[in-house]
């Protein structure tokens, strides 16, 4: 399946220098298509079980203007038998914050 759209979309929203962190209490009078909700979100962990999906997830990151990097794919055999393998994949982004 892999992620949801609008979570794929957000993540491959570019960073906002402007922006100050999530967590400040500034954005909530701000609306939510204005604010970039992974703007602090310096490493991600994607579990996947369908390499499709997986693909074309990492594709959209790897692609997009948010500054993400594959760092590590590893491959798990959890169902021995069976031609089924989960994926991790770490990615990860430098925000230039100082």
């Amino acid at each position: 399946k892999g992620l949801e759209p609008e979570v794929l979309q957000e993540l491959c929203k570019p960073i906002n220098e402007q922006q100050g962190y999530v967590e400040s209490s500034n954005l909530l009078d701000v609306p939510d298509e204005k604010v970039n909700w992974v703007n602090d979100v310096e490493r991600l962990i994607y579990v996947s079980c369908g390499f499709d999906a997986l693909a074309r997830d990492c594709d959209a990151l790897v692609a997009s203007p948010s500054g993400w990097m594959i760092e590590s794919v590893v491959g798990y055999i959890l169902f021995p038998g069976s031609d089924h393998v989960e994926t991790v994949c770490i990615f990860s982004r430098n925000l230039n914050r100082e």
